[in-house]
């Protein structure tokens, strides 16, 4: 019977494979510091929960790439983290991060999972899916009791079934003025959140970097 295992691996599988171990060797060095400095006992876990998913990802990752004779991947190693660097972050922004962290896995992992052929690689990113899910659940349950958990805007249930009439409803916000819809919300809060992160992450990178040009 064929190993389905030894069918070339296709472009679409190669990719996906190569940057779920480039994020999961970023993922590593982001989750040693965070783990080095973390002080709440609570994040704690769900920090060595990451970083340890991170590490048995890479594995696999390596296995199925050292049998297809495909170069492994230079990813971020421990030349590209200081893990006794001071505390830039506090403990209730690293329980944010992990949380945009797990959204990002979940869509990546499924979209890998919507192109990949062969039965290692989509049980690769079934795992991978998984682990997302699993660390979402973690954080928000961690950030709802402790009360820092932020959901999204509360809108008026529709009293009845609309439909767009008129095209000047694609003009936006130009003219005559509509009210968001609940797609635009929800779009906008997600980009907010994602944004005021990588504020953060940026005002800690500047305070650290020792070149000018960075």
């Amino acid at each position: 019977m064929e190993d389905k295992n030894k069918i070339r691996l296709t472009a679409a599988e190669m990719s996906s494979l190569w940057t779920q171990y480039i994020n999961d060797t970023l993922a590593e060095c982001v989750n040693l510091y965070f783990l080095d400095k973390v002080e709440d006992e609570e994040v704690r876990p769900i920090i060595e929960y990451t970083l340890e998913s991170s590490k048995e990802s890479q594995k696999i990752v390596r296995e199925i790439f050292e049998k297809e004779e495909f170069p492994i991947p230079l990813g971020f190693t421990e030349r590209d983290v200081d893990v006794k660097a001071p505390r830039l972050f506090s403990d209730t922004f690293v329980l944010m991060y992990l949380r945009q962290m797990s959204i990002l896995g979940m869509a990546g992992s499924s979209g890998a999972l919507g192109l990949a052929t062969r039965p290692d690689v989509i049980a690769f990113h079934k795992r991978v899916l998984n682990l997302g899910v699993e660390l979402q659940d973690q954080t928000r349950e961690l950030m709802l009791k402790q009360g820092i958990y932020v959901r999204p805007p509360y809108i008026s249930i529709p009293d009845k079934v609309d439909f767009v009439e008129k095209q000047h409803f694609l003009a936006g916000f130009m003219g005559k003025k509509r009210a968001l819809t609940s797609v635009e919300i929800s779009h906008l809060f997600l980009n907010i959140q994602t944004n005021a992160i990588g504020k953060v992450l940026m005002t800690g990178f500047a305070q650290t970097a020792k070149g000018n040009d960075v």
